[in-house]
């Protein structure tokens, strides 16, 4: 296995765009995102909650649908 080693800049041209890209914080990384999904769990929970109260006077299809919504909602 006789592999050319590569000289520094050509290891850095090679690489570089690479290296920049890890850099890029990930969208649920930053603080924004991870208050804004915090909120939406919040909310999601308290519209579980709602349906569980209501689950008495609708219908198996209704409650079905809205739990399927709020998962919806968390899945975005």
């Amino acid at each position: 296995m006789n592999a050319r080693l590569l000289d520094f800049p050509e290891h850095v041209e090679k690489t570089e765009l690479i290296r920049q890209q890890q850099l890029i914080p990930l969208a649920f990384d930053s603080d924004e995102g991870t208050d804004k999904l915090a909120w939406i769990v919040r909310d999601v929970i308290e519209e579980l909650e709602l349906l569980i109260d209501m689950r008495a006077t609708m219908t198996i299809e209704d409650f079905r649908d809205g739990v399927r919504e709020q998962a919806r909602r968390l899945m975005k």
